[in-house]
């Protein structure tokens, strides 16, 4: 007797099905075909392999929430929708009551998202300004309550499984600085 699969086990394999028809892996070297918008090339999940924070003046700094090195995954789904995550290495407990006592001090500001005990989180939804290579994140919800409704925009290109998002933003203390992260698709 040969067994049916069921209507929940059909739905799955056509929602996956779908779902890789609609991948963006450079590995089928479709990102290099003329004609995939940007918002195609996005869809995905990415690691963080860099985040460079530099002064107007050229000097690398680092970031004292994040660490030179932290820690990060990204993810666009094809509906729209987008989530956020990056932490600090070496976080412990310890850390906890002089990180707790600096996060009441957080004014923050309107051009990026503001990191709590080494962390910092967020999901809503984005648009992309295809013309402009603009993505803009709508922060539905983040780690940081006064985050929330933030509309963050940041520069982006893909280059196969790279993804390099820059952006314009201040220190803590009011100090300009530009922020570069490369992303590496997820496989």
């Amino acid at each position: 007797m040969t067994r049916q699969p069921s209507l929940a086990a059909l739905t799955v394999i056509a929602i996956a099905y779908t779902m890789l028809g609609q991948s963006t892996h450079a590995s089928d070297n479709s990102s290099l075909l003329p004609g995939r918008s940007i918002s195609a090339l996005l869809i995905g999940g990415w690691s963080l392999k860099s985040r460079v924070t530099t002064t107007t003046d050229g000097k690398v700094i680092v970031d004292p929430g994040l660490s030179a090195t932290p820690k990060g995954i990204l993810i666009y789904d094809p509906y729209g929708h987008v989530a956020a995550q990056l932490s600090r290495p070496g976080r412990s407990v310890d850390m906890l009551a002089d990180d707790c006592r600096k996060a009441i001090t957080i004014k923050g500001t309107n051009d990026t998202s503001q990191t709590v005990l080494g962390y910092d989180a967020y999901f809503g939804t984005y648009t992309v300004d295809e013309a402009q290579g603009i993505v803009t994140h709508h922060l539905e919800s983040a780690l940081f309550p006064g985050d929330v409704g933030k509309n963050i925009t940041r520069h982006i290109a893909v280059d196969g499984d790279a993804l390099t998002i820059k952006f314009t933003t201040t220190q803590g203390d009011g100090t300009p600085v530009t922020r570069t992260l490369v992303w590496s698709r997820l496989k």
